[in-house]
Protein backbone atom coordinates (compact mmCIF):
# COMPACT_ATOMS: atom_id res chain seq x y z
CA UNK A 1 0.00 0.00 0.00
CA UNK A 2 0.88 3.32 -1.19
CA UNK A 3 2.14 5.55 1.96
CA UNK A 4 0.36 8.86 1.73
CA UNK A 5 1.95 11.60 0.83
CA UNK A 6 3.25 14.48 2.92
CA UNK A 7 3.88 18.42 2.04
CA UNK A 8 7.35 19.16 0.65
CA UNK A 9 10.68 19.93 2.25
CA UNK A 10 11.72 23.72 0.68
CA UNK A 11 14.40 26.00 1.86
CA UNK A 12 14.31 29.79 0.74
CA UNK A 13 17.86 31.18 -0.92
CA UNK A 14 19.10 34.43 0.08
CA UNK A 15 18.38 37.41 -1.75
CA UNK A 16 20.76 38.94 -3.84
CA UNK A 17 20.77 41.67 -7.07
CA UNK A 18 18.59 44.53 -5.78
CA UNK A 19 17.52 47.42 -7.81
CA UNK A 20 14.12 49.51 -7.56
CA UNK A 21 11.77 47.21 -9.38
CA UNK A 22 14.15 43.66 -9.13
CA UNK A 23 15.64 41.37 -7.18
CA UNK A 24 17.43 37.93 -7.15
CA UNK A 25 16.46 34.67 -5.11
CA UNK A 26 14.88 31.09 -5.54
CA UNK A 27 15.42 27.44 -3.27
CA UNK A 28 16.00 24.50 -3.08
CA UNK A 29 13.50 21.43 -2.83
CA UNK A 30 15.03 18.95 -0.36
CA UNK A 31 12.74 16.28 0.18
CA UNK A 32 9.07 15.75 -2.05
CA UNK A 33 7.09 14.24 0.14
CA UNK A 34 6.62 11.67 -1.41
CA UNK A 35 5.00 12.83 -4.87
CA UNK A 36 5.78 14.61 -7.50
CA UNK A 37 6.46 18.06 -7.01
CA UNK A 38 4.21 20.24 -9.74
CA UNK A 39 4.82 23.43 -8.78
CA UNK A 40 7.80 25.50 -7.11
CA UNK A 41 9.08 29.27 -7.06
CA UNK A 42 8.81 32.28 -5.03
CA UNK A 43 6.38 34.48 -3.55
CA UNK A 44 6.17 37.44 -2.51
CA UNK A 45 4.19 40.23 -0.38
CA UNK A 46 4.67 43.77 1.37
CA UNK A 47 3.46 41.89 4.41
CA UNK A 48 4.21 38.96 6.25
CA UNK A 49 3.58 35.57 5.00
CA UNK A 50 3.26 35.80 1.89
CA UNK A 51 1.62 32.85 -0.17
CA UNK A 52 1.02 31.30 -3.52
CA UNK A 53 -2.13 33.44 -3.17
CA UNK A 54 0.07 36.61 -3.38
CA UNK A 55 3.10 37.44 -6.07
CA UNK A 56 4.94 34.43 -7.02
CA UNK A 57 7.52 33.02 -9.50
CA UNK A 58 6.67 29.49 -11.23
CA UNK A 59 10.29 28.18 -11.73
CA UNK A 60 9.39 24.44 -12.93
CA UNK A 61 9.07 21.14 -11.23
CA UNK A 62 10.78 18.53 -9.32
CA UNK A 63 13.14 18.70 -6.71
CA UNK A 64 16.73 20.26 -6.49
CA UNK A 65 17.92 23.83 -6.09
CA UNK A 66 15.93 26.79 -8.55
CA UNK A 67 16.67 30.71 -9.05
CA UNK A 68 13.81 33.20 -9.26
CA UNK A 69 13.15 36.68 -10.46
CA UNK A 70 11.19 38.65 -8.40
CA UNK A 71 10.13 41.79 -11.03
CA UNK A 72 7.58 44.70 -10.95
CA UNK A 73 8.99 45.42 -7.35
CA UNK A 74 8.32 49.50 -6.51
CA UNK A 75 11.41 51.49 -5.01
CA UNK A 76 12.27 51.49 -1.43
CA UNK A 77 9.66 49.18 -0.36
CA UNK A 78 10.27 46.42 2.24
CA UNK A 79 9.23 43.07 0.80
CA UNK A 80 8.60 39.68 2.04
CA UNK A 81 9.32 36.32 0.45
CA UNK A 82 9.69 32.66 0.79
CA UNK A 83 10.19 29.49 -1.65
CA UNK A 84 7.44 26.91 -2.32
CA UNK A 85 6.68 23.65 -3.48
CA UNK A 86 3.71 21.89 -4.09
CA UNK A 87 3.02 18.43 -4.20
CA UNK A 88 -0.38 16.21 -3.75
CA UNK A 89 -0.30 16.92 0.15
CA UNK A 90 -0.35 20.66 -0.60
CA UNK A 91 2.25 23.21 -0.70
CA UNK A 92 4.72 24.15 1.72
CA UNK A 93 7.05 27.36 2.35
CA UNK A 94 10.74 27.96 3.09
CA UNK A 95 11.87 30.32 5.51
CA UNK A 96 10.56 33.96 5.02
CA UNK A 97 13.21 36.59 4.33
CA UNK A 98 13.01 40.47 4.00
CA UNK A 99 14.29 42.72 1.96
CA UNK A 100 14.32 46.38 0.50
CA UNK A 101 14.59 47.64 -2.90
CA UNK A 102 16.89 50.50 -3.92
CA UNK A 103 15.36 54.23 -3.47
CA UNK A 104 15.24 55.98 -6.74
CA UNK A 105 17.86 58.14 -7.07
CA UNK A 106 18.40 61.83 -9.04
CA UNK A 107 19.37 61.53 -12.76
CA UNK A 108 22.99 61.77 -14.32
CA UNK A 109 23.40 63.98 -16.96
CA UNK A 110 25.49 66.44 -19.25
CA UNK A 111 25.09 70.05 -21.21
CA UNK A 112 25.57 70.03 -24.37
CA UNK A 113 27.99 73.09 -25.64
CA UNK A 114 26.12 76.49 -27.12
CA UNK A 115 26.28 77.11 -30.74
CA UNK A 116 24.11 78.83 -33.16
CA UNK A 117 24.56 82.24 -30.97
CA UNK A 118 22.62 86.05 -31.96
CA UNK A 119 22.61 88.58 -29.94
CA UNK A 120 19.09 87.31 -28.99
CA UNK A 121 19.09 83.53 -29.06
CA UNK A 122 21.38 80.20 -28.76
CA UNK A 123 20.97 76.21 -28.57
CA UNK A 124 21.96 73.88 -26.83
CA UNK A 125 20.61 70.68 -24.70
CA UNK A 126 22.28 68.02 -22.88
CA UNK A 127 21.96 63.90 -22.42
CA UNK A 128 20.54 61.94 -19.57
CA UNK A 129 22.78 59.13 -19.76
CA UNK A 130 20.57 57.69 -15.84
CA UNK A 131 17.44 57.99 -14.81
CA UNK A 132 18.11 56.74 -11.41
CA UNK A 133 15.89 54.21 -11.48
CA UNK A 134 12.70 56.74 -11.81
CA UNK A 135 10.71 58.18 -14.96
CA UNK A 136 12.30 61.86 -15.84
CA UNK A 137 9.25 63.89 -16.10
CA UNK A 138 10.44 67.25 -16.95
CA UNK A 139 14.08 68.15 -18.66
CA UNK A 140 15.27 71.20 -20.59
CA UNK A 141 18.15 74.04 -19.73
CA UNK A 142 18.25 76.66 -17.87
CA UNK A 143 19.63 79.73 -18.01
CA UNK A 144 20.87 83.42 -15.75
CA UNK A 145 23.35 85.77 -16.05
CA UNK A 146 24.88 84.61 -12.78
CA UNK A 147 26.63 81.09 -12.59
CA UNK A 148 24.68 78.03 -11.64
CA UNK A 149 21.07 79.06 -12.93
CA UNK A 150 18.27 76.14 -11.76
CA UNK A 151 14.63 76.11 -12.60
CA UNK A 152 13.72 78.35 -10.71
CA UNK A 153 15.61 81.22 -13.69
CA UNK A 154 14.86 81.02 -17.12
CA UNK A 155 14.26 77.31 -18.36
CA UNK A 156 12.94 75.42 -21.02
CA UNK A 157 10.77 72.06 -21.21
CA UNK A 158 11.94 69.72 -23.64
CA UNK A 159 10.01 66.58 -23.35
CA UNK A 160 10.32 63.27 -20.81
CA UNK A 161 12.29 60.50 -20.68
CA UNK A 162 16.04 59.66 -20.50
CA UNK A 163 18.18 60.69 -23.71
CA UNK A 164 19.80 63.95 -25.66
CA UNK A 165 17.77 66.70 -25.23
CA UNK A 166 17.97 69.95 -28.16
CA UNK A 167 17.16 73.46 -26.29
CA UNK A 168 16.59 76.40 -27.73
CA UNK A 169 17.31 79.51 -25.76
CA UNK A 170 15.54 82.86 -26.42
CA UNK A 171 14.55 86.18 -25.23
CA UNK A 172 18.56 87.41 -24.41
CA UNK A 173 19.97 90.61 -24.39
CA UNK A 174 22.89 91.20 -27.05
CA UNK A 175 26.49 91.35 -25.88
CA UNK A 176 25.96 89.42 -22.06
CA UNK A 177 27.10 86.79 -20.67
CA UNK A 178 24.86 83.65 -20.00
CA UNK A 179 25.36 80.36 -18.11
CA UNK A 180 23.48 77.09 -18.69
CA UNK A 181 22.91 74.18 -17.31
CA UNK A 182 20.67 70.58 -18.33
CA UNK A 183 18.35 69.58 -15.82
CA UNK A 184 15.92 66.33 -14.92
CA UNK A 185 13.37 65.98 -12.59
CA UNK A 186 12.42 62.16 -11.43
CA UNK A 187 10.40 61.73 -8.16
CA UNK A 188 13.80 61.89 -5.95
CA UNK A 189 14.37 65.45 -7.02
CA UNK A 190 15.90 67.68 -9.92
CA UNK A 191 19.68 67.27 -11.06
CA UNK A 192 21.59 69.60 -13.45
CA UNK A 193 24.46 68.88 -15.77
CA UNK A 194 27.88 70.76 -16.00
CA UNK A 195 27.79 74.53 -16.62
CA UNK A 196 28.74 75.82 -19.59
CA UNK A 197 28.73 79.83 -21.02
CA UNK A 198 28.62 81.73 -23.84
CA UNK A 199 28.01 85.26 -24.57
CA UNK A 200 25.26 86.66 -27.04
CA UNK A 201 26.00 88.83 -30.10
CA UNK A 202 26.07 92.54 -30.13
CA UNK A 203 23.48 94.17 -31.46
CA UNK A 204 25.37 95.62 -34.43
CA UNK A 205 26.16 91.83 -35.78
CA UNK A 206 22.92 91.04 -35.29
CA UNK A 207 21.82 93.01 -38.58
CA UNK A 208 20.97 91.54 -41.52
CA UNK A 209 21.47 93.11 -45.12
CA UNK A 210 19.71 93.07 -47.95
CA UNK A 211 21.46 90.08 -50.29
CA UNK A 212 20.95 92.96 -52.94
CA UNK A 213 22.36 96.22 -51.72
CA UNK A 214 25.98 96.36 -52.86
CA UNK A 215 27.40 99.37 -50.55
CA UNK A 216 29.91 101.18 -51.78
CA UNK A 217 31.75 104.83 -52.08
CA UNK A 218 32.22 107.63 -54.72
CA UNK A 219 34.79 110.60 -54.81
CA UNK A 220 33.85 113.93 -56.38
CA UNK A 221 36.66 116.06 -58.09
CA UNK A 222 37.06 118.21 -54.93
CA UNK A 223 37.71 115.39 -53.01
CA UNK A 224 34.23 115.20 -51.32
CA UNK A 225 33.52 111.20 -50.56
CA UNK A 226 30.04 109.87 -51.00
CA UNK A 227 28.46 106.37 -50.19
CA UNK A 228 26.84 104.68 -52.89
CA UNK A 229 24.25 102.02 -52.86
CA UNK A 230 23.80 99.82 -55.84
CA UNK A 231 21.01 97.38 -56.48
CA UNK A 232 21.14 94.13 -57.86
CA UNK A 233 18.20 92.98 -59.52
CA UNK A 234 17.94 89.43 -59.17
Amino acid sequence: MREKPTIPVVTTATVSAITQTSATTGGNVTGDGGAEITARGVCWNTTANPEITHNKTINGKGTGAFTSTLSQLTAGTKYYFRAYATNEAGTAYGKELSFTTEQIQIATLTTSDVTSVTATTAVSGGNITDDGGGDITVRGVCWATTENPTTSDNKTSDGTGAGSITSDITGLTAATTYYVRAFATNSAGTNYGNQVSFTTLSGSSAIIFNPVLTYGSVTDIDGNVYKTITITIP
